[in-house]
């Protein structure tokens, strides 16, 4: 039961109305107004008062209390039209201010709006009043409309008008009236206001004017930790990582101590930078100050360790969080994501389930984008279908990465279908990308340059990637043809400039059709300077057709840009190993050795049913190795019956021929697909996903796999899906 000094409201109300001095009604519906839900009950309490309770009755702090309590909308039109009634609507600027941002909270600006109009000869105050509540509804033109329609009025703004403004053409990037507001701020005298100075800088930097809004903070004649912030952000948003920590240093020196907001954005220029011990010294900074309490904090903490690939300590902050929000769960669930460390984030992503902590769109988009890392079909679906039961907003991006998982997951045809059903207006380009890419990644060449001409027939403008996505698919299917045409079309009739992957693309394309010295003429004339990936791509061109010279003159400019990539010493490798230069592997593994690099280990993947089962090359650590092993024996019987020759060169040790073979049957891509084969039902296919490229002899003895067992085989290598089926490969040995 509500009570006011042990009576009821009612009966309080009653016996404040019987005493003789005024004075103490105000005080008692004051008191009363307080303990209602809503302005509703407490206005009809009100209107019930006699002729005596009429204008000049009540102090403002009353009509405020009323207004604060109102919850809903119809009870703020009744208390607008009383005040209206009683004329302090036109007589006090403060409790017009009031309504007005009640509107507004309310979402209803046109009511707002409407008020605000009504008022004749309005003060700077219900102005500002006004500009703030369009600024922070996002009605971004109403409020550079509503400023210009002060200045004709010949309302001065003042430095409570331009912080607002200011904001608008920050958000919308509209620099050209930003700089125009300037030179009012200039004209009106309140440049040197510091929270206008602030909101100065602010503005320049999100309208990507870095250098302007340095000249502004550099000429304030004060300084205070929002202003530092402001600074420190813009470079961090700008992506200059470097000059935000310098500011920072700056700021320092100069004797501010840095607050929690700060520290989240210097977390984020660190881990720009990828800096560990700067990372490290943050992170021991935020607990000296103990900014590792807030949650914004140790989320950013968690984002910045993992962005410096150090996944383990962004482990421990996260673990350390006492309450946890959903922002935290998906740092720590973008940095595995983003480390590779797919399996880890999906377990996470468990643990979140069970903890009660409800995952958004963002926790789905990581969750679906680790399972196409992994090529987990099974838990994709499952995902999936938590998505839909959970009534999840499913947005164009998530949508994307969902039919993205299962193009990688080797299900294309539910790919397309999900493609197909969703509104045209919901596809954007990157709708389209990922289906051109994976039709490329599936070796269907000619359906993705259909997919292309439907794309163009409904009228979606291709971007850089789009190309990249053609270019490739025609490389994987050897549409050699196609390919140097839309390579020529991109700038001529698209206007779509090439960019090197372009040129990696072309030079990939060229290559595996045997066009080597073409492939070399295009890097000689290309305008952008070739990096890395343009010699990788032609020196792995000569590892297929096994040109060591031509391998060699790419390998030499190649180790020049990138020295540190062991991909591309083991491709080098692999041409000498062909070439029988055995003496070449072994100085090439020395050279790996001496600078302390490792090549990949191999390993694959099959999913049987919740579990995933990982092989290595060799591998004797899986429960059941010995009949793996004894599978694999009875395979390669089969298909020596059915004609099948070991591929020798595919063994990059000089050993003997009996050796050789033992290696190949211990691959690792055999051994997952042994187990598939022992466990998976007779007539459903065997999904294997490798981490490298599969082998030569992989690859034929796959084809003759799914003729002797009859079974439906897909290999998702680092470049490509290869279907086996009859004894055939989709790739049509084009790979």
């Amino acid at each position: 039961m509500l009570s006011i000094h042990g009576k009821s409201p009612l009966v309080f109300w009653r016996s404040s109305l019987s005493l003789q001095c005024p004075n103490n009604l105000p005080i008692a519906l004051t008191s009363l107004s307080r303990f209602f839900y809503g302005a509703f009950t407490c206005l009809a309490f009100f209107q019930t008062i006699d002729c005596n309770l009429r204008k000049g009755s009540f102090d403002t702090d009353f009509y405020d209390i009323l207004l604060q309590t109102c919850r809903d909308l119809k009870p703020l039109k009744q208390i607008h039209s009383y005040l209206t009634s009683l004329g302090l609507i036109q007589e006090n600027p403060h409790l017009s201010a009031q309504v007005i941002a009640n509107y507004s909270r309310r979402g209803d600006l046109e009511s707002a709006r409407l008020l605000f109009d009504t008022i004749k000869g309005c003060r700077s105050f219900l102005w500002n009043t006004m500009i703030r509540v369009y600024t922070n509804g996002g009605q971004y033109e109403e409020t550079l409309e509503l400023y210009s329609l002060m200045r004709q009025s010949g309302i001065n703004p003042n430095n409570y008008t331009f912080p607002f403004v200011f904001k608008a053409c920050g958000s919308s990037s509209w620099i050209s009236k930003g700089k125009s507001v300037h030179l009012d701020v200039v004209k009106t005298g309140f440049q040197s206001d510091m929270y206008v100075e602030a909101a100065l800088v602010d503005m320049y930097a999100k309208c990507g004017e870095i250098d302007d809004g340095r000249k502004v903070f550099d000429e304030m004649s004060s300084r205070d930790l929002v202003c530092w912030t402001a600074m420190i952000t813009a470079y961090e948003q700008s992506e200059r990582p470097a000059e935000s920590l310098s500011l920072f240093c700056q700021m320092q020196l100069e004797g501010f101590v840095a607050d929690s907001v700060t520290i989240v954005t210097i977390t984020s220029a660190v881990g720009q930078l990828g800096d560990l011990k700067k990372a490290q010294s943050v992170h021991s900074n935020s607990i000296h100050n103990g900014f590792i309490e807030d949650v914004n904090a140790a989320n950013s903490i968690v984002t910045m360790y993992s962005r410096c690939g150090e996944v383990e300590s962004a482990r421990v902050v996260f673990d350390s969080i006492n309450e946890k929000d959903v922002i935290s769960w998906n740092s720590m669930l973008s940095g595995y994501s983003q480390n590779g460390n797919a399996t880890d984030a999906l377990s996470l992503f468990d643990a979140m389930l069970a903890s009660g902590v409800k995952p958004n769109s963002v926790t789905a988009l990581i969750a679906v984008s680790s399972c196409a890392y992994l090529g987990s079909l099974c838990r994709g679906r499952k995902i999936q279908d938590f998505i839909i039961s959970s009534r999840m907003e499913i947005d164009t991006t998530l949508s994307n990465a969902i039919m993205d998982m299962y193009a990688k997951c080797g299900d294309l045809a539910t790919a397309m279908q999900l493609f197909n059903s969703r509104p045209v207006n919901e596809r954007d380009v990157s709708s389209w990308n990922v289906m051109l890419s994976g039709y490329g990644m599936h070796g269907h060449g000619r359906e993705s340059l259909d997919l292309f001409s439907r794309m163009q027939e409904e009228g979606v403008r291709p971007n850089h990637i789009t190309f990249t996505c053609l270019l490739s698919a025609c490389s994987h299917a050897g549409l050699v043809e196609e390919g140097r045409k839309l390579f020529d079309d991109m700038g001529k009739k698209l206007s779509v400039n090439p960019l090197v992957k372009h040129y990696v693309c072309m030079v990939d394309l060229l290559g595996r059709a045997g066009l080597l010295e073409e492939a070399y003429a295009l890097i000689a004339e290309m305008p952008p300077e070739p990096n890395d990936e343009i010699w990788g791509a032609l020196l792995g061109a000569c590892r297929i057709h096994r040109n060591a010279e031509l391998g060699e003159f790419a390998a030499k400019n190649l180790f020049q840009l990138e020295d540190k990539h062991t991909g591309y010493y083991v491709l080098l490798s692999n041409i000498y190993a062909a070439s029988s230069k055995w003496h070449e592997v072994r100085k090439l593994r020395q050279d790996l050795k001496g600078k302390g690099m490792k090549k990949p280990a191999a390993f694959s993947l099959i999913e049987l049913g919740n579990e995933v089962h990982g092989f290595h090359t060799a591998d004797q650590t899986h429960p059941e190795c010995v009949e793996v092993y004894r599978k694999v024996e009875s395979l390669v019987f089969e298909m020596r019956m059915a004609g099948y020759v070991p591929d020798a060169s595919c063994v990059l040790h000089d050993v003997e021929e009996e050796d050789k073979e033992n290696l190949l049957n211990s691959h690792c891509e055999k051994l997952a697909l042994a187990f598939g084969l022992m466990k998976i039902e007779v007539g459903l296919p065997v999904h294997v996903t490798k981490n490298l490229r599969v082998c030569n002899d992989c690859h034929s003895a796959f084809k003759l796999i799914s003729y002797t067992q009859k079974r439906t085989i897909i290999v998702r290598d680092a470049n490509r899906f290869h279907h086996f089926q009859n004894g055939l490969c989709s790739c049509n040995d084009y790979w």
